[in-house]
């Protein structure tokens, strides 16, 4: 990632990177396409561990408010 049209300075953008990885952490729900399991991870990139497909949406669950 380029840091040429970043607002922020290098270390306070490194800063707002590593706090979207720990709200992420366990945040993260995952539906699978294939046979419809859904769980919560901590990672984008996951399979299926009902059905061992990779077509799985994972969408980042602390984003929706709780109400």
């Amino acid at each position: 990632m380029s840091d040429k049209f970043s607002f922020f300075p290098p270390d306070k953008l490194q800063k707002w990177h590593e706090g979207i990885k720990q709200a992420n952490r366990n945040n993260i729900f995952c539906h699978c396409r294939s046979c419809g399991y859904e769980w919560i991870d901590s990672t984008f990139d996951v399979t299926c561990v009902e059905c061992g497909s990779k077509d799985v949406e994972s969408i980042s669950s602390w984003q929706f408010p709780d109400d």
